[in-house]
């Protein structure tokens, strides 16, 4: 209803026009920053915004490098053609077209440029722009089970047919929609599927009856982000879109724009690349971060505005001297992936506000072979922790094949070994990784197969970039007392367990925005802690013993 009313009002007082050469739309009057009018519109139009209940929890938002089943975008076009046929040959490509009478027009367009049309739907749904990021779905895991889509304001009033077509989007996909009451836009929003998200602190701005903390209590439970990173924008242009300098690229890797030191900028972009290194990530390590060289102002270099859209990742390229340095960058931080360059068409051109990742937008497998796991990284004792849990949902109702649920892993670069995953209980898989010892490292990747044919992998390229991990340790003789504290299971699910060689005089609890979530007074060896109403993630455990010595560990809620 509100979007409806929406349109009413603004129709009155914007009319909205196409101006169209060779299939592309070069915007006359609509431009991706806001224009004046939408400006003042911010101010007024949405002080209050309807909201719809929140999804039933736990609620987990999907991230752009998990797996999809389409992308969407937009007619007439904002993205050069031979990017269609690339998206056509690889996934379902539906098309946003107004009216429908154009669908016919763009068939013939798009079948004599190699666009595969048997992966092409037309989806007559009007809209203002072809910004389909900006206004496009937010989808998320819910409680039942099922994939869903959460809505926001769109932060460009003046275009009502943008901001109401996501509604008929959800339609088409079939699923439900919630109404998240907070003004946004889908460029200034990346999720990691772990609860951590991040955005430029535009959104504080363009919600000024909120502020960080009731909008992060928003976002957990609209889209279960417990970390909500609010950075400053180094870009220092118009749009204040994270997607112009930022991108996630896997739940540890994170992907940073870097301009020469004698930009005034320099230290502004170095500080948020700092931010996320100096940051733990919900698999508890710090975040692998890439740098990709965006000298931009005078040139155009948009390398963060990319599309993952599965196994391919579509870059946008200009022509220019650093072209070849951002794709090694990206082979470099996602070895295994297909990386496709695209260049500028001559109607739309990249800008450095404004390319490939703008005007496209993933569409979510409704029936995916989700899989969640908390990965062994970094350093390791080991036997106690080479178990292997995840949690591996098949969405498509069908059932897992059951020699199929597997782990891959090898030992110091040697053969592949494969052992099987044991459902142990719900959708829940256990596995346990022998013949380890001391000073060997690991590679090992999960690997699901469901009846439906689909086929995932964790990490979701697989062994091209497997997780890793260094066994320190094999037995507990002359080991220090931090070394001799044990905490299981780990991850955890209802609860876990503490135990320490001396006695416990205090353990607490904090999560991974550092709020104190625990903390109790001990008299013994042990201590059983129940994480029932837990969110979730990454939590860091503090114990103290008799002595008063400090001992830090970290734990994972499942």
């Amino acid at each position: 209803m509100k979007k409806v009313l929406i349109i009413g009002i603004i129709s009155l007082l914007v009319l909205v026009s196409f101006a169209q050469s060779d299939h592309y739309d070069i915007h006359p009057q609509f431009t991706h920053h806001a224009t004046p009018e939408e400006q003042l519109l911010l101010k007024t139009l949405y002080r209050s915004v309807e909201a719809s209940t929140p999804p039933t929890g736990p609620v987990t938002a999907l991230a752009e490098f998990q797996p999809m089943g389409g992308v969407m975008i937009a007619y007439p076009l904002g993205i050069p053609v031979n990017l269609v046929s690339e998206l056509s040959m690889i996934t379902q490509v539906k098309v946003l077209v107004y009216p429908a009478s154009d669908s016919n027009t763009v068939k013939t367009y798009f079948a004599s440029n190699g666009v595969n049309m048997d992966n092409v739907d037309f989806w007559v749904i009007n809209h203002n722009s072809y910004w389909t990021r900006d206004y496009g779905p937010w989808f998320i895991l819910d409680g039942n089970d099922e994939i869903s889509v959460v809505d926001f304001t769109y932060n460009r009033p003046s275009r009502p047919y943008d901001d109401a077509a996501l509604e008929q989007v959800t339609n088409k996909l079939q699923m439900n929609r919630y109404e998240m009451p907070m003004v946004h836009t889908g460029g200034n929003y990346m999720v990691d599927g772990y609860g951590t998200a991040a955005s430029t602190t535009l959104v504080l701005e363009e919600n000024p009856n909120q502020n960080a903390t009731s909008l992060q209590a928003m976002a957990q439970n609209y889209l279960g982000i417990d970390n909500y990173m609010f950075l400053d924008d180094p870009l220092g242009e118009y749009i204040a879109h994270i997607d112009c300098w930022g991108k996630f690229l896997d739940v540890d890797k994170v992907l940073i724009a870097k301009v020469p030191t004698s930009d005034s900028r320099y230290q502004d972009y170095e500080n948020v690349a700092n931010t996320f290194a100096n940051a733990l990530t919900p698999w508890g390590n710090h975040y692998q971060v890439y740098r990709v060289y965006e000298p931009g102002r005078y040139q155009t270099t948009p390398y963060t505005n990319s599309l993952i859209l599965n196994d391919h990742v579509f870059l946008p390229i200009t022509g220019n001297q650093w072209d070849d340095e951002a794709i090694a960058t990206y082979e470099q931080a996602m070895p295994g992936y297909t990386i496709v360059p695209i260049m500028q068409s001559n109607y739309t051109p990249w800008e450095n506000t404004d390319a490939l990742h703008c005007r496209t937008h993933e569409l979510a497998d409704k029936g995916m072979l989700y899989i969640k796991h908390y990965p062994l990284l970094g350093n390791i004792d080991v036997p106690a922790e080479t178990r292997i849990e995840a949690e591996i949902k098949p969405l498509s109702g069908q059932l897992l094949v059951e020699d199929s649920v597997l782990v891959y892993y090898r030992i110091n670069s040697g053969a592949w070994l494969i052992t099987a995953l044991q459902p142990v209980g719900g959708d829940n898989y256990e596995a346990t990784l022998s013949g380890i010892a001391a000073n060997d490292e690991v590679d090992y990747y999960i690997f699901a197969k469901d009846q439906s044919g689909r086929r995932e992998r964790h990490p979701y390229i697989g062994a091209a970039d497997p997780h890793h991990f260094k066994v320190m340790s094999v037995g507990i003789e002359d080991q220090p007392v931090a070394n001799l504290i044990s905490i299981y299971p780990n991850p955890c699910r209802d609860r876990f367990v503490v135990t320490c060689p001396k006695t416990i005089q205090g353990i607490t609890v904090h999560d991974i925005t550092g709020k104190l979530v625990y903390a109790t007074t001990g008299s013994g060896v042990t201590e059983s802690i129940s994480t029932t109403d837990w969110v979730s993630g990454l939590y860091l455990v503090s114990i103290e013993d008799k002595d008063s010595v400090v001992y830090h560990q970290k734990i994972v809620k499942r």
